[in-house]
């Protein structure tokens, strides 16, 4: 993360999350002073570039080479700088390049249905639909009466996908995913390079891909960004699915799941679907209304592009990556 130069290793997630709450109330309660804040004169900051930032840094360090002693590794196990400007951007500008021709795409909120009981896996799957939900995924291993199940679901108005499937049959207008046209993740990976390379090593035929999202909010981001760099490379247009699965955190468990799945839409995810620690559906799919309603991100067009961390995050993901699958 950027903060004033910085990139910080680690963030307090409840400071992030107190300031988004403060610009909401002063966006809400102080627009009074929006031409106050436009005239504000910002040249008065001195600027600083890579060199200053050097110097200054090596002062604080007492001498000691801050390139080195500042330099960390994130969650993904990629091995960052503390220090990112325009600069760095020079020889990134094939990811602007690609991102500014994609067209924009409207994301989709799923829900995750894995109940045994067909009556009761219906009802859930219209208590979703009429709760804000896109489309449902059906996880059944034992139900087969495809009648039961789809009762008074109107097939035309919502996507629905079929995992583990053993219903009698399939409906042939709204089906999204299915085992034989998806690659799943096949085990949750902690790091983005090796997820990627088995999700892409992985395809053959296919046009949706399922993954995980990682907790870390720009280490996401950048991974579906790389992602679908990746497969535009490969010319294969496929659909990013991700599961935000519940965290181990019972504490910061809600707002985890919220920022994992913000994240996951940043980066370009088409659609998502989430788990609570508790397991409640509710408000599982309130946190994706939340998402689509709260954060006026409806479309994706790529509204992390040019941030200085984040095109780095990218570009190393996809070289590494690139490497590994020669």
């Amino acid at each position: 993360m950027e903060v004033g130069g910085f990139s910080r290793k680690k963030t307090s997630k409840n400071t992030i999350f107190l300031n988004i709450l403060f610009l909401v109330y002063f966006r809400e309660n102080n627009s009074s002073n929006t031409k106050n804040l436009k005239e504000l004169d910002l040249n008065v900051f001195p600027k600083i570039d890579r060199t200053g930032w050097e110097n200054l840094a090596q002062k604080q360090l007492k001498g000691a080479n801050p390139l080195h002693e500042l330099s960390w590794k994130n969650d993904g196990g990629l091995d960052l700088e503390r220090y990112y400007d325009e600069s760095d951007l020079i020889e990134l500008t094939y990811l602007s390049d690609f991102f500014t021709d994609l067209k924009p795409h409207r994301w989709k909120l799923y829900q995750r249905i894995a109940s045994e009981d067909i009556k009761e896996a219906n009802r859930e799957a219209l208590e979703a639909l009429m709760g804000g939900c896109d489309g449902i995924i059906f996880d059944l291993t034992n139900s087969n009466k495809t009648d039961d199940l789809l009762k008074n679901i109107d097939e035309q108005i919502c996507d629905l996908s079929f995992i583990n499937n053993s219903l009698d049959s399939l409906p042939t207008k709204s089906v999204l995913f299915t085992d034989s046209n998806c690659i799943f993740e096949k085990k949750p990976h902690t790091s983005p390079i090796t997820q990627l390379v088995e999700l892409i090593s992985s395809l053959e035929s296919e046009t949706f891909v399922h993954r995980k999202a990682f907790v870390d909010f720009f280490l996401e981001i950048a991974s579906v960004r790389a992602l679908r760099y990746l497969l535009n490379q490969k010319s294969m247009e496929v659909h990013i699915h991700t599961q935000i699965p519940k965290h181990e955190s019972e504490e910061h468990q809600w707002f985890l799941n919220t920022t994992a799945g913000l994240a996951s839409i940043l980066g370009g995810s088409h659609s998502i679907d989430l788990t609570t620690h508790i397991g409640d559906s509710r408000i599982s799919r309130n946190t994706g209304n939340l998402i689509r309603e709260e954060s006026g991100i409806k479309e994706y067009t790529d509204q992390c592009g040019g941030s200085y961390y984040i095109e780095v995050l990218t570009d190393k993901i996809i070289k590494e990556v690139v490497e590994k699958l020669k």
